[in-house]
């Protein structure tokens, strides 16, 4: 962990294409919506899309660096990373191989790009991604043949081991999807709009106990991308520069792809409490000094375990924490202004990127005052995940 290169990048351009239901977009393909997010990316920098040299995706994205590379017309590809596995976990990988490119000049301007069109439904898959009919991969073989098949599951169990050591409720999940909306309600670009109550999310179906609907996230057709350069190029471009101070994917003992081999303290976490140490410590901050956070919300425990996990209060006192507004706008700590993977759209992470890049520029929809260093956590999934803490320039 000695010597990182802090406040070595910047990011000086975002962007996405349209968003939709899944499977809306398939009708365009993955490789248009992706151009899409990279020219709206572009345009948001100031740049010429045939400056783009470098390009990081994760999650096993299927938009080839050579095709988009050719479509642009850019004058010399440089660099291409992809971040195995992962969904939002993926993410802090991406923007790390990014971050190391542009710090030791192996490319000028890298892409971190996602895009996502759901013809075949994670929702309805096996092993998280795997659909019926396909093998079942190692990091899987000893859950999904047992039943425990879907991500709905996995969180499942999770919430419900949460609940049973800290008195964890179904209302403080509530609270997390409360919030989703109620930011979501001002964004234009949101899904899901409509604000709720704890009653409407206690009447939702229940999914996989003590999961209910509005526990869980869309899922959801899109590209959004972030463009990446050095402090120096970006005094030249648009807009100002939000820099990349630290990132960190650090995997906890045994973590795989589920948490299911881990000790009992780490199965009852997003499996990021090694790498808030790491980022706290290579950006030379620590939980108090984070002004906005864009947790991963896949479902709704998971943004109680995250609490805990970077350090926001102790273990076993995220559901306290929500309950009393904690992560309101108005709260201690807001997290996800735009509304979230629960309410505004869900591409795994990178849209989170997106909203703080925004809320430390001064001009996202729900501006918080003051705001200079955003968090960006991971979700549960393949290790090694972690997270991205950026500041103003």
């Amino acid at each position: 962990m000695s010597g990182f290169l802090r406040d070595a990048a910047c990011i000086v351009g975002i962007g996405h294409s349209r968003y939709g239901k899944a499977g809306e977009l398939a009708p365009l393909g993955l490789t248009r919506i992706a151009l899409d997010a990279v020219h709206d990316a572009c345009a948001d920098a100031g740049l010429d899309v045939r400056d783009i040299d470098g390009f990081a995706g994760y999650c096993d994205d299927p938009t080839m660096p050579s095709d988009l590379a050719v479509a642009l017309g850019t004058r010399e590809l440089r660099h291409a990373g992809m971040t195995w596995g992962g969904r939002g976990s993926g993410l802090p990988g991406a923007v790390a191989g990014a971050y190391a490119a542009i710090a030791t000049g192996l490319a000028d301007y890298v892409v971190v790009l996602r895009s996502i069109i759901q013809t075949a439904r994670l929702g309805r898959s096996v092993a998280a991604g795997v659909q019926p009919g396909q093998a079942i991969p190692l990091s899987a073989s000893y859950s999904a043949p047992f039943g425990m098949a879907l991500p709905a599951a996995i969180y499942a169990m999770k919430a419900r081991r949460h609940m049973s050591l800290y008195g964890t409720t179904t209302e403080h999940f509530a609270q997390v999807s409360i919030n989703a909306r109620r930011n979501a309600a001002n964004n234009p670009e949101a899904r899901f709009r409509k604000e709720i109550t704890v009653a409407e999310h206690q009447a939702s179906r229940l999914i996989c106990d003590p999961l209910r609907l509005l526990d869980c996230c869309m899922e959801s057709d899109g590209a959004a991308a972030v463009i990446l350069t050095t402090p120096e190029r970006a005094r030249d471009l648009r807009q100002p520069a939000v820099v990349v101070s630290a990132v960190a994917a650090t995997g906890e003992y045994k973590w795989a792809t589920a948490s299911f081999n881990t000790i009992d303290e780490d199965f009852v976490s997003t499996g990021h409490r090694r790498a808030a140490r790491d980022l706290y410590a290579r950006a030379g901050v620590g939980p108090a000094d984070v002004d906005v956070a864009l947790i991963y919300d896949g479902f709704t425990p998971s943004v109680i375990m995250s609490l805990e996990d970077w350090g926001f209060c102790p273990v076993g006192e995220g559901g306290p924490f929500v309950e009393d507004g904690g992560i309101f706008r108005e709260g201690r700590l807001p997290v996800n202004p735009h509304g979230g993977n629960l309410a505004e759209v869900y591409l795994q992470g990178i849209t989170h990127v997106l909203e703080g890049v925004r809320q430390l520029r001064g001009t996202a929809v729900n501006q918080l005052p003051n705001a200079e260093v955003a968090l960006y956590a991971s979700g549960v999934g393949a290790s090694p995940g972690g997270g991205i803490l950026l500041r103003t320039g």
